[in-house]
C-alpha cells in the first residue's frame, strides 16, 4: 500500500480515523478539504477537535502527535484552485515519502479526491476573457442555468460553496465550452487503498447538528465576527457556503439567529447527501458503516 485515502461526508470522523491510522502505521496526513486550506477558517471548517493537542510549525499542523499537511495554504479572500491543490499535494507527498512515512489523504471534498485518483482532462484550460466578460453581468441563477445547459453532470457534482460562487460557475462553464486547449493531467496517486466512511442519512444529520452546536459553543460565531471585523470580503465569505454563509448573514442582519441556524443545518444535510454521491466515482473503494462499533477493526483487517 503506497497511499491510504480516507473519504466520507461531514460528521463521519475522517480526521480522527486518519490520526489513529497514522499512529498505528507510521503515517502523515494530507488534508483534501477545500475550506481547510484557508488561514483563519479553523472552527467553521472543523480542522480539528477542541480537545486535540495542536502545534503549528514547518508549514503544517501537528495534531495529537501526527503531522497534517494542507492546512493554512491560502490567505483569506483568494481563490484556491485545482492547480494550487495539486502543487501542494505533490510537495506533501514528496516530504512524507522522503522520511519513510505512509501518506494518508483525508477529506470530504470529492473533487479533490477524484483529481488525485483519476486525473483531470480539463486541467490547463486557459482563461477565456471574452467569455468571462460576457458572463460577468449574469445573475447567479443565470449562471447556474447556463452550466446546466452545457454540462449538467458537472453542475450536479458541485458542492454548495461552488454552486453559489459566480467565479467558479464561470470557470466551470469556461471548461465545459473549451474546444481542447487543456493539457490534462494523469492521476497523481496510484495503487491507493481507498476507504469510504458512511452511515444512514438521519444518523449523520444528528451527528452534524451536534457538531454544529459544539462549535457554536466554542467560538464559531466569534471566529466569523472577527473575519468581518478584519474586513474580509462579505461576498467571499458567503460564497464559502455552509457555516460561513449563514452565520455571516446573521451577523450582517440579513437573517435572525434561528433562521440562519436552521438554514445552515438544512444546507449541511444536503451537502452530506452530495458527498455520499461521490462514493460511486472511486473505483475500488471499500465502504464502512461508522454505526458499526467494530468498523475500524474490520477496516484495519482489510489494509
Amino acid at each position: 500500500m503506497k497511499t491510504l485515502v480516507v473519504y466520507g461526508p461531514t460528521a463521519t470522523g475522517k480526521t480522527a480515523l486518519g490520526i489513529s491510522l497514522a499512529k498505528k502505521y507510521g503515517g502523515e496526513i494530507i488534508s483534501a478539504d477545500s475550506r481547510q486550506v484557508y488561514r483563519g477558517l479553523d472552527v467553521g471548517s472543523g480542522k480539528v477537535g477542541f480537545d486535540d493537542k495542536v502545534k503549528k510549525a514547518n508549514g503544517c499542523w501537528t495534531v495529537n502527535g501526527v503531522k497534517i499537511h494542507g492546512f493554512d495554504l491560502c490567505p483569506l479572500g483568494k481563490d484556491f484552485t485545482a492547480a494550487d491543490f495539486i502543487k501542494s499535494t505533490v510537495s506533501s507527498l514528496v516530504k512524507i515519502t522522503d522520511v519513510g512515512k505512509l501518506p494518508i489523504i483525508v477529506g470530504g471534498t470529492g473533487f479533490y479526491i477524484k483529481l488525485l485518483l483519476g486525473g483531470l482532462k480539463s486541467f490547463g484550460v486557459p482563461a477565456d476573457q471574452n467569455l468571462r466578460k460576457k458572463l460577468s453581468n449574469q445573475t447567479l441563477e443565470q449562471l447556474k442555468n447556463r452550466l446546466v445547459e452545457v454540462d449538467k453532470k458537472k453542475f450536479e457534482t458541485m458542492n454548495p460553496s461552488d454552486v453559489n460562487n459566480p467565479r467558479r460557475l464561470i470557470r466551470a462553464i469556461e471548461i465545459a465550452q473549451d474546444i481542447g486547449t487543456g493539457v490534462g493531467i494523469a492521476p497523481l496517486v496510484n495503487n491507493a487503498h481507498i476507504v469510504g466512511l458512511t452511515a444512514e442519512n438521519n444518523y449523520l444529520y444528528r451527528k452534524s447538528d451536534a457538531w454544529l452546536k459544539t462549535r457554536l459553543n466554542s467560538g464559531l460565531i466569534e471566529e466569523i465576527a472577527g473575519l468581518i471585523k478584519n474586513k474580509v470580503d462579505i461576498v467571499w465569505l458567503e460564497q464559502l457556503g455552509l457555516e460561513y454563509r449563514w452565520i455571516t448573514r446573521y451577523l450582517t442582519g440579513k437573517l435572525s439567529y434561528n433562521q440562519s441556524i436552521n438554514s445552515l443545518m438544512g444546507e449541511t444535510h444536503d451537502f452530506i447527501r452530495r458527498q455520499k454521491s461521490w462514493f460511486k466515482k472511486f473505483e475500488g473503494i471499500k465502504i464502512y458503516d461508522i454505526e458499526d462499533k467494530n468498523y475500524q477493526e474490520k477496516l484495519e483487517k482489510d489494509l
